[in-house]
C-alpha cells in the first residue's frame, strides 16, 4: 500500500519554516493498494480525516476508485480545503463489530497494517496553493465512436453479431459492434460468467459475494463493470507503460508495476472467468494476440465513469 500525504509529512515544520513547508492545501488524498478493492468499501466512511479530534473533520471528501491502478482518490471541491498550518490525522477504517465500514479487497480480505500505519498525522502548508485543478486531473471521457475496445473486440471472431459464424449470436451473446448491440447486450446486462445468484439476468450493485451478477458495463461504475476486470487481467494491455503511473504524488516504488500476476490469478479464481480481453486469436495466420494499451484502458474506464453513453 502507498499513501499521499505520506505519514508525518510536514509535522517537523516550525513557525520559522518556509510557508510551503508541509502538504499543499489543495492536495488530494491518494491510497494505492496491492489488491483490487471491493467497490462497496471504497466510500468516504472508510477513511477519517480530522484536526485535533474526530469531531473536527476535514469536510466532505468525494471518493473515486481507479480500478486500473488500484488507487482510491479522495477530493474536495474546494481549491484550498486544508487549514493553513493545521495538524491533521488520517485514519483508515477497518471493519469491526461496531462498524461495517472499512476497506476490503474484492474477496473480503480486510485492510491490514504494514509499512503504512492505519493512523498517522500530517501538517498542511501555510501558503495558499497555486490556482490549478486538484491533481491528478480526471481523464476526459471519449465518445462511443472513439472507445478503442469496440474496434478491437467487435471483430468476426469475437463480439459482432453481423459477422459471427452463427449469424445472430456473437460470442457469449455480447455485441460490441453497434450502438444497438451495446445497449441490448452490454450496458446494464449481467455478464454470463457471473450470472450465479439465482436471479437470472438481474444485475446486482453490492452482492454478499462481490462479482455475482456483475453487469458487463455499469454506467458511472467502472468498479462494478465486468468488462474492466476482463481487461486488467491481461498483462499485454498494460504494455510498455506497465511500470508507469499517472499519479505524480504517489509514484510506484522501485520494482513495482501496475499489473500483478498473483492478483490477476485471484481475480480469475474469484469471479473473472474465461479468457482475458481482448481475446487471443490463434486461428489467424499469423496468430494474433490482440491487446490494448494502458492509455486505451484508461479511456474505457473514463467512458464508463462518464455514463457509458453510446
Amino acid at each position: 500500500m502507498g499513501v499521499y500525504p505520506t505519514p508525518e509529512q510536514g509535522v517537523d515544520c516550525t513557525p520559522t519554516s518556509p510557508d510551503d513547508c508541509g502538504v499543499p492545501r489543495d492536495a488530494p488524498i491518494l491510497l494505492r493498494f496491492n489488491r483490487y478493492l471491493r467497490p462497496a468499501t471504497a466510500v468516504r466512511q472508510s477513511i477519517r480525516v480530522y484536526s485535533g479530534s474526530e469531531e473536527v473533520g476535514a469536510g466532505f471528501l468525494q471518493p473515486e476508485y481507479d480500478v486500473i491502478e488500484r488507487v482510491l482518490v479522495f477530493r474536495r471541491q474546494d481549491n484550498s480545503w486544508l487549514e493553513p498550518g493545521a495538524l491533521y490525522t488520517i485514519e483508515f477504517v477497518v471493519p469491526s463489530e461496531e462498524s461495517s465500514y472499512g476497506l476490503e479487497a474484492f474477496d473480503g480480505a480486510p485492510l491490514s497494517e504494514g509499512a503504512i500505519p492505519l493512523k498517522f498525522d500530517f501538517r498542511a502548508a501555510r501558503v495558499e496553493p497555486p490556482s490549478r485543478p486538484a491533481p491528478p486531473e480526471r481523464e476526459p471521457a471519449p465518445v462511443f465512436a472513439d472507445v478503442p475496445l469496440f474496434g478491437t473486440c467487435a471483430n468476426a471472431a469475437c463480439h459482432n453479431a453481423a459477422e459471427a459464424a452463427n449469424a445472430d449470436v456473437p460470442r457469449m451473446g455480447l455485441d460490441l459492434a453497434t450502438v444497438a448491440g451495446l445497449r441490448s447486450t452490454a450496458i446494464g446486462k449481467v455478464a454470463h460468467q457471473t450470472d450465479l445468484s439465482g436471479k437470472a439476468g438481474v444485475p446486482l450493485e453490492n452482492p454478499a459475494r462481490f462479482g455475482v451478477n456483475l453487469p458487463i458495463i455499469d454506467p458511472n461504475r467502472p468498479d462494478n463493470s465486468y468488462l474492466l476486470y476482463k481487461l486488467v487481467r491481461k498483462q499485454a494491455n498494460f504494455g510498455a507503460d506497465n511500470c508507469k503511473t499517472r499519479y505524480d504524488d504517489l509514484p510506484l516504488q522501485n520494482g513495482e508495476c501496475l499489473y500483478q500476476e498473483d492478483e490477476s490469478q485471484r481475480l480469475r479464481e474469484w469471479f473473472v472467468r474465461g479468457d482475458a480481453m481482448p481475446r487471443a486469436q490463434p486461428d489467424l495466420d499469423p496468430p494474433e494476440d490482440a491487446a490494448l494499451t494502458l492509455q486505451r484502458m484508461r479511456e474505457i474506464q473514463a467512458w464508463i465513469r462518464a455514463g457509458a453513453k453510446p
